[in-house]
């Protein structure tokens, strides 16, 4: 088996501890659940997105947004005023 030294500030290993205590799991072994757990995860943010109906959800009335989504957002928000 191969030891593995990692380096936590402050806020992550209190995260750690504090998981540990509630949860009666040693530290390794919450570190190797938790690395299984991301392991898992094969979907992408987008996937994930799209299977929870979240893509194409909205209608902005513009149906160029995707193609030219830069010019979109180089152009003046509608409404916005100089002042």
């Amino acid at each position: 088996m191969r030891t593995l030294s990692v380096r936590l500030d402050d806020q992550t290993d209190a995260l750690l501890r504090a998981f540990c205590a509630r949860t009666g799991q040693t530290q390794s072994d919450a570190v190797k659940a938790g690395i299984a757990a991301l392991a898992e995860q094969s979907e992408s943010p987008g996937k994930l997105a799209q299977d929870l109906g979240l893509v194409g959800c909205f209608d902005s009335g513009v149906g160029d947004l995707g193609r030219n989504h830069t010019q979109r957002l180089r152009e003046k928000p509608a409404g916005k005023r100089r002042g």
